[in-house]
């Protein structure tokens, strides 16, 4: 277990990352580190409110009281974690790119294109937060999928036409329901939960062997719009 000493939970944990880590969050789409840091606190805070009140309302002076101590108690640690985690999807969204530019067929520019619109729409300023923490954690996930579409791309770029045209019909039916990619932070839990299961539509469709998180197919995606 981490401990700070007087700096800030932020600072404390600025002042403590990994060689590793900090490149990472020196190349993310935040204007600085602290910036980011910052974010993974919200983060971490909105995790702690909805464990103390999964309504996420808090209504009474005990309730505060409740969410202070938690987030006190944890704060470190659990930011420490996030920081982490956010350090590995941003690695993993380089190792998109740098995938993305391996290839430069014109045949491939669709593809390549989904792709990229894919990893800006989990990776923008303010994402963490955005995310959330239970959701961040299946962002590795979506990312690796996407390096692994990436790498069998070139070997039958039909096969991949054909998984995106699936693909695109999961998509058409979260934008006829008013869903944007990344959806506002004020969306109905129903639009979000659709949002999410087009990535696992993605993993279902591009990257079976990483497995989905929850059962996905167009019927299901079809279901959660009308939630």
């Amino acid at each position: 277990t981490r401990r700070s000493s007087d700096l800030s939970p932020a600072a404390y944990v600025l002042d403590h990352l990994t060689a590793a880590e900090k490149l990472a969050l020196a190349a993310s789409p935040y204007p600085s580190a602290r910036a980011l840091v910052e974010d993974c606190r919200v983060a971490v805070a909105d995790a702690v409110i909805a464990r103390v009140r999964p309504d996420g309302v808090i209504r009474t002076a005990v309730d505060f009281a409740a969410v202070r101590e938690e987030f006190a108690g944890r704060v470190v640690d659990e930011l420490f974690a996030a920081v982490s985690l956010t350090a590995r999807i941003l690695t993993l969204a380089r190792d998109v790119e740098r995938a993305v530019r391996a290839h430069n067929a014109l045949t491939l520019l669709g593809a390549l294109n989904d792709v990229k619109a894919q990893v800006a729409a989990l990776v923008f300023p303010g994402f963490v937060a955005r995310t959330g923490i239970a959701r961040l954690v299946h962002l590795p996930r979506y990312l690796q999928g996407a390096v692994l579409r990436l790498q069998g791309l070139a070997d039958n770029p039909g096969r991949d036409r054909q998984r995106m045209s699936e693909f695109e019909r999961g998509a058409a039916i979260y934008a006829e329901a008013g869903g944007v990619l990344p959806p506002p932070a004020d969306a109905p839990a129903a639009l979000v939960h659709a949002r999410w299961l087009l990535e696992e539509y993605r993993i279902s469709l591009f990257a079976q062997t990483l497995g989905t998180a929850e059962p996905v197919s167009l019927q299901r995606i079809q279901r959660a719009v009308k939630e």
